[in-house]
């Protein structure tokens, strides 16, 4: 396994970490959908299952499926924009509690999410190179 690969591996691992952190916040300062479109277990079941995604996601990059690095890719990308949609929200608003919450864990998406598409997006250019290993 590449250097490469191992970074990807260890940047999900990371990634997933802040993604169920995300959750816990949102559940725990009730983001504003939670008591209005959804109840709170009805969100915490929808998002027990989005957390599943990327855990099948890393399963499948563990055995190298190469549709599982763009999954990865993706998953960077939109957990980042999550992150950011969260604090540009909380700024704009003023409303954390029972309004945008998840701007903490938020910065952690972030800091897994950029690198994570960055390291996914080199490793998709060594696959099309043959350089993977």
């Amino acid at each position: 396994m590449n250097a490469v690969r191992r970074r990807i591996i260890l940047l999900l691992l990371v990634l997933i970490f802040f993604h169920a952190a995300h959750i816990l916040e949102e559940v725990w300062a009730n983001f504003w959908p939670v008591g209005r479109y959804y109840s709170r277990e009805t969100f915490i079941i929808l998002n027990l299952i989005f957390f599943a995604i990327p855990i099948f996601m890393l399963y499948y990059f563990l055995l190298e499926k190469k549709w599982s690095v763009y999954l990865c890719l993706i998953y960077g990308i939109v957990m980042t924009l999550n992150g950011l949609g969260h604090n540009i929200m909380t700024l704009a608003t003023g409303k954390y509690f029972g309004g945008f919450a998840g701007g903490f864990s938020g910065i952690g998406l972030i800091a897994a999410g950029i690198p994570l598409a960055y390291y996914v997006s080199k490793h998709l250019k060594e696959i099309k190179s043959g350089k993977n290993g």
